[in-house]
């Protein structure tokens, strides 16, 4: 399968409008994005597609990092030298936005500790960047406990299940398979609606349709493959 095929489902254009509306300086709506939902359904790779053809800082959060850690990985990404406490780093990435304010991309933001949040927060309302954070559902909440956090959230995406016609088309153009209608119905089902396990079926299915000298997928090939490929799920 080709694995550089990207597609722009319904959960790509929401998020695109979205951090598009956040950062147009004539909207008067700049602040926070929310970006969540289950894992698996596409949120990073969409980030990191809009990061690359847009701009912006991207940054992975690592589990328990301090505001230490967090302030030197932001300002490494900034390619800021390293301050000596983690105040004198914010106030050198507040200083390094002042003229050129830069949207900020945070994946596995629902590990950060909410102290963090207030952190990005700082960096927002001294400099007007945008901040856009991506995590699971425990992320809405976390952002929910404090209203000056909540208050600046200004666009929210909620990240849907993957579509069977999502799937029909990442079929075609990654694997270049032709799957009936029921059988992408069926392929979502198995997968419950999470791209990642989207791609394992899909892979399987190549394989299974290269061994029968056909393009055509219907619902007793996946139900084989599925059944082979995702064993291991309860």
């Amino acid at each position: 399968m080709k694995r550089d095929v990207f597609i722009e489902t319904s959960n790509v254009t929401r998020f695109q409008n979205a951090i598009g509306t956040l950062e147009s300086v004539d909207n008067g709506e700049q602040g926070f994005a929310l970006v969540y939902g289950q894992a698996g359904r596409g949120k990073t790779e969409t980030t990191l597609t809009y990061q690359a053809r847009n701009g912006g800082i991207f940054l992975r959060v690592m589990q328990g990092w301090t505001q230490n850690s967090f302030m030197q990985a932001l300002a490494g990404k900034m390619n800021l030298a390293p301050a000596r406490s983690a105040a004198a780093c914010k106030s050198k990435i507040i200083e390094r936005l002042g003229d050129e304010p830069q949207t900020f991309f945070i994946d596995e933001a629902d590990r950060l500790h909410i102290d963090r949040v207030e952190d990005l927060r700082d960096i927002h309302d001294e400099t007007g960047s945008p901040i856009v954070l991506i995590g699971e559902r425990e992320l809405h909440g976390l952002l929910g406990e404090r209203r000056r956090i909540w208050s600046r959230v200004k666009q929210v995406v909620d990240f849907a299940p993957v579509a069977e016609e999502d799937v029909a088309i990442l079929a075609s153009d990654a694997a270049g398979l032709d799957i009936e209608a029921a059988a992408c119905s069926l392929i979502v089902k198995k997968a419950d609606g999470d791209f990642r396990l989207v791609w394992t079926i899909l892979s399987g299915l190549e394989k299974a349709a290269k061994a029968r000298e056909t393009d055509m997928v219907n619902v007793k090939m996946v139900a084989d493959v599925s059944h082979k490929t995702l064993s291991w799920r309860r």
